[in-house]
């Protein structure tokens, strides 16, 4: 896609065109899931990433400065989203190579009393889950709940791979309107 066509989509997805938010999402999603593929390696892992980052380039999409390709815009978000990522499941044991600041994976490692804001934040998330509307509480349900990749999603709600990405986007955006109300 031309250049000045990528603008457009951009202008009209910070107007909140879900439509070119949609479009961008297509365009730019293998490139960042194999980047993100080529750094964590499992592939469930990088789909919440990848998910995670264009939640993130959406929210921050006002910000977004012309003068840098958009591309590379959204690959930096994809490198923060994984540092992020990992920091919060230390389970992973991803060895951290030259690409990422080094960062303590064990330190990440959550303290009894951590634990029990975390127990405590579950229940919030599952009643901000029952609040949403039906199809994307069952999206939010398979993909994080039963752990389901978004292939399977697709085949089980019988959907496009596209939709079960935008549901989830919406998902997790309606989730944080959700907490911000409480």
């Amino acid at each position: 896609m031309k250049a000045h066509n990528i603008q457009n989509l951009i202008v009209e997805a910070k107007k909140g065109n879900q439509s070119a938010q949609t479009t961008l999402m297509n365009l730019y999603w293998d490139q960042i899931y194999y980047f993100v593929l080529s750094k964590i390696g499992h592939k469930a892992d990088t789909e919440d990433i990848t998910i995670s980052t264009f939640t993130k380039v959406f929210n921050k999409l006002k910000l977004y400065n012309t003068d840098f390709e958009f591309g590379t815009w959204i690959r930096a978000i994809a490198h923060n989203t994984m540092i992020d990522y990992i920091r919060k499941k230390p389970e992973l044991k991803i060895s951290l190579d030259n690409a990422f600041a080094q960062i303590d994976v064990e330190a990440a490692t959550p303290t009894p009393e951590q634990h029990f804001i975390i127990k405590q934040d579950n229940k919030k998330l599952m009643n901000a889950i029952q609040n949403l509307p039906e199809i994307y509480q069952r999206v939010i349900e398979l993909r994080y709940l039963e752990e389901k990749t978004y292939k399977d999603i697709a085949t089980e709600l019988g959907l496009t791979m596209s939709n079960v990405k935008v549901r989830l986007l919406r998902a997790k955006k309606l989730l944080e309107e959700e907490f911000k109300k409480h």
